[in-house]
């Protein structure tokens, strides 16, 4: 047997309920209203509405072929950076970065006055079109004919090969010059095309890759988008894949301490001869090929030095460039001055001069509690006039003699040395000695214990 179940509201029930939400109505439905309103405020308050700005924003630009399709190229004029202003929540702005936006202009849009309307978009969900601002809104370009020019590539290097080697030659393996297309404006800026390789460590010849360097007459760069308006071929006009070319470096080795040779031309005054030539430096470090100098013992010098009627010592300076320039395949080494110091001693016909050791010296009246320095540390050197020109004179024929009673006390003297000289010679010039006397530190005497 099946019961049934029936549920009735009881009708008092519902009448209360009814009579309840009627009484006072208009005071519980501004309640609600007053709620709403707080619930608002507070919401503001937390998260409120403002504005931020997102500066640099780089325009991407498309469809370029638009415009390369009728012979024209184009310079952008204006800014190819953009401001972006969003006005949202302060939670939304909070994150975002300037890469949630892209910005575009479509060449293809490309106006009669020249502009280019832009673009943007963010990959916030969050922020809608209507938020955004974009300052300025579109992209100022200057059409111009397609001219191509033939530059000069300039090879540099980086870094330093291992020891004993230098960088000969440097070559880029498709030719000296490179084509270059683009905007007559962009074109006429270029200064100078480089190619920049590194020769850190090396110590065999290399074929090295890198890309061309472009900068303009002011030695600033070409931006990204500069380059982007260039197409750049070797110099049989095939395009350079992203503008790389190949370079062969050619090493060279070092040869050290090379005797520096060189003449004189001319005659000295009637009585004078010259007795000596000397350089400094007396050696030069070269860089060549293995085989050229392989046949280079010294530096023969073109430049000769003139004593033509003189009538004393002189000292002249010599520039090597000449001398270099004549030799194949060969350049003085890094680091080394191409001008040299040459001093030629010109004496009176039958002087001589002779090196006297300081220990040969006979010394009277040393002081014993000074300590002494002597300036020629080593050797005087003593000029004389042989009567007989064919005659000739040694240390050992010579006698010194210097007296150092007044070096008594700390100070610097110049003291006469006392030459005797044997018959036939004469003394063309007093010789003395700089001596510099500082006192000796008295050492106490030690005691045993």
């Amino acid at each position: 047997m099946k019961h049934k179940f029936s549920f009735k509201f009881p009708k008092e029930l519902f009448k209360n309920l009814i009579r309840r939400l009627r009484k006072n109505f208009s005071l519980k439905l501004l309640s609600v209203g007053v709620a709403f309103i707080i619930w608002l405020v507070v919401g503001n308050v937390s998260n409120p509405t403002t504005s931020k700005l997102f500066r640099n924003i780089k325009i991407e630009i498309i469809n370029e072929d638009s415009v390369t399709e009728i012979d024209k190229a184009f310079d952008i004029v204006s800014e190819d950076t953009v401001v972006i202003k969003v006005t949202e929540r302060k939670r939304v702005l909070e994150s975002l970065s300037a890469s949630d936006f892209t910005v575009i202009a479509d060449m293809e849009n490309l106006t009669e006055m020249n502009t280019v309307p832009l673009t943007v978009s963010c990959s916030n969900s969050a922020v809608t079109l209507d938020e955004i601002t974009v300052v300025p809104s579109s992209l100022k370009v200057e059409l111009e004919q397609i001219q191509e020019s033939e530059f000069a590539v300039t090879v540099e290097t980086t870094g330093t090969p291992q020891s004993g080697y230098e960088v000969g030659t440097t070559e880029v393996v498709d030719g000296k010059t490179i084509q270059i297309a683009g905007p007559e404006s962009l074109l006429e800026r270029i200064g100078q095309v480089t190619a920049t390789v590194s020769v850190n460590g090396i110590s065999t010849d290399q074929r090295l890759t890198t890309t061309l360097t472009i900068t303009d007459k002011n030695g600033d760069e070409l931006s990204e988008t500069q380059m982007s308006r260039l197409q750049i071929k070797n110099s049989s006009g095939v395009l350079l894949s992203d503008n790389t070319v190949t370079v062969d470096v050619e090493l060279w080795e070092v040869l050290y301490e090379v005797p520096v040779m060189i003449e004189t031309s001319g005659t000295p005054a009637q009585g004078y001869e010259v007795t000596e030539v000397t350089t400094v430096p007396t050696t030069v470090n070269l860089v060549g090929t293995q085989e050229v100098l392989s046949t280079i013992e010294a530096l023969s010098v073109t430049t000769s030095v003139s004593v033509a009627g003189a009538t004393e010592t002189f000292t002249q300076e010599v520039d090597l460039t000449e001398t270099i320039s004549t030799l194949e395949n060969v350049r003085l080494a890094q680091g080394t001055d191409s001008v040299i110091s040459v001093t030629v001693v010109v004496e009176q016909s039958g002087d001589q001069t002779v090196q006297l050791a300081l220990s040969e010296l006979t010394v009277l009246n040393r002081p014993e509690n000074m300590q002494l320095t002597f300036s020629p540390a080593d050797a005087i050197s003593v000029t004389v006039h042989a009567d007989d020109e064919e005659s000739t004179i040694t240390a050992g024929e010579i006698t010194a003699t210097i007296d150092l009673s007044v070096c008594s006390e700390a100070g610097d003297y110049e003291i006469p040395v006392e030459i005797e000289l044997p018959d036939g010679f004469t003394l063309v010039s007093e010789v003395t000695l700089m001596v510099n006397a500082t006192e000796q530190e008295q050492q106490e005497p030690s005691s045993e214990e």
